[in-house]
């Protein structure tokens, strides 16, 4: 079994790259690979609604890419499920959406959760898409912020580590929350740290996603062209990768 999974920028380079994989392949089982690419042109980092905008046509090429390539499902590497149904009416293999699948597991076991942000400016963006989601409608306590920016958030571990307990022990002490969010895929593997200081549940979207995607796979779950109607191009886009 073979997965993509798709950065939503185009500014990490190779070596971080295949960190990711190395990271996101102890999610997986032995006989499962996974692949990590950026997109080729569009922003270096997601920090606003245009920087999605224009993020969202290249992950749609390279998930063709990626299918016609043989790859068996994608992951949208972003919490902000870029693109994603626009994907589905393009491809016919499983997309998995880190946000969507997230907050499915937080709404199984959890009662009250947050979601943590990289920064102050992201909240509002952040709360809006939430508020579209029936779980995090009735179970979502907050949106809080690291105020770390996104390409800082590996720059010093132990110092987005401290942050993530401080944002975390407010909200547990103020909000009563028993879940936390990582509402960034650049806080992947922060979580252990977090459930030994606090009584929380941490919910890493970055290794829920492949898990899911794995299952996915093996158990044959994928959208249909019922609930995704095909693209037919009628409208002449530009779609093939470069």
């Amino acid at each position: 079994m073979r997965i993509k999974v798709i950065m939503t920028d185009k500014a990490m380079d190779r070596q971080t790259m295949n960190q990711r994989e190395l990271m996101l392949s102890n999610a997986l089982s032995s006989e499962t690979t996974v692949s990590v690419d950026c997109i080729k042109h569009g922003p270096d980092e997601l920090d606003c609604n245009t920087d999605e905008a224009f993020a969202a046509a290249e992950v749609v090429k390279e998930s063709l890419r990626a299918e016609a390539e043989g790859y068996d499902a994608i992951v949208i590497y972003c919490f902000s499920d870029v693109g994603i149904d626009a994907i589905r009416e393009n491809v016919s293999i499983p997309v998995i959406g880190p946000g969507e699948t997230t907050l499915a597991v937080a709404g199984m076991i959890c009662n009250k959760f947050v979601v943590i942000t990289t920064q102050g400016r992201n909240i509002p963006r952040t709360y809006r898409r939430l508020m579209k989601n029936c779980i995090a409608r009735e179970k979502m306590s907050s949106v809080q912020a690291l105020d770390v920016p996104i390409g800082e958030l590996r720059n010093d571990p132990k110092a987005t580590e401290k942050r993530l307990i401080e944002v975390c022990k407010k909200s547990v002490n103020e909000e009563q929350i028993d879940g936390v969010i990582l509402g960034c895929l650049g806080m992947a593997n922060y979580g252990e740290i977090i459930e030994k200081e606090l009584p929380v549940k941490v919910f890493d979207p970055a290794f829920i996603a492949v898990s899911y995607a794995e299952m996915c796979i093996r158990n044959k779950i994928c959208h249909t062209h019922a609930s995704y109607p095909l693209f037919e191009n009628e409208s002449n886009v530009e779609l093939s990768p470069q």
